[in-house]
């Protein structure tokens, strides 16, 4: 998969764990820049990225430029990361899982429907363009590599709220098959309201 910009040649590519974690720094800049996360929140988001490529079943595709001729190589230095997406199977002793099993009980749902609604789902936790790549359908294409490597039936993933889901994000997402879970959720730890949408890949593929 790939696409020109400029002079450099855009592709999206698997990527090991150890070459994740040796272009870690690239990888959460790009995230702290397409969220319009502050400077100071880089050390915190760097350890949890660290902590999450130790899960089992991570799986991580990146975007990178590279010359026109030549091979994507997730292990060169000469290759910039301008995109990044990875999931994991969910974990219940996870942060993003009890985050969301209490905007489920919130809404109304016992204990055992939002321990239902959780079961055997994948994590998307990150899909992100650094700003000057954007445009180019890379979230697309990034989406679309992850998503053979992640096995459970559901594949879910939170994003921001924007008025009448004009953006790109929730363009790619609904185009993909997304629907909602919840709407308006806030995590402990962003003040912005999220959606909380869902992938029923048995459904889509059948």
């Amino acid at each position: 998969m790939g696409g020109v910009t400029d002079d450099h040649h855009i592709s999206v590519c698997s990527i090991s764990v150890r070459d994740y974690v040796r272009r870690i720094d690239q990888l959460v800049d790009i995230h702290l820049r397409a969220m319009g996360y502050p400077p100071e929140t880089f050390l915190p988001r760097r350890q949890l990225w660290l902590s999450n490529a130790g899960k089992e079943g991570f799986s991580c595709v990146v975007a990178l430029t590279h010359p026109p001729r030549s091979t994507p190589d997730p292990g060169s230095s000469l290759h910039h990361a301008v995109g990044v997406a990875y999931g994991f199977p969910g974990d219940r002793d996870g942060w993003w899982y009890r985050e969301v099993r209490r905007g489920l009980l919130s809404s109304g749902l016992t204990a055992d429907a939002a321990d239902a609604r959780l079961a055997d789902y994948d994590e998307i936790s990150e899909v992100h363009v650094h700003p000057d790549y954007q445009g180019h359908g890379i979230g697309r294409q990034m989406l679309s590599a992850l998503l053979p490597h992640l096995h459970q039936p559901v594949a879910m993933l939170s994003t921001p709220e924007v008025a009448g889901e004009a953006n790109a994000a929730w363009s790619l997402y609904r185009a993909s098959g997304f629907q909602d879970v919840l709407r308006g959720f806030r995590f402990g730890s962003d003040p912005r309201p999220f959606g909380i949408l869902a992938l029923d890949r048995q459904r889509t593929m059948s």
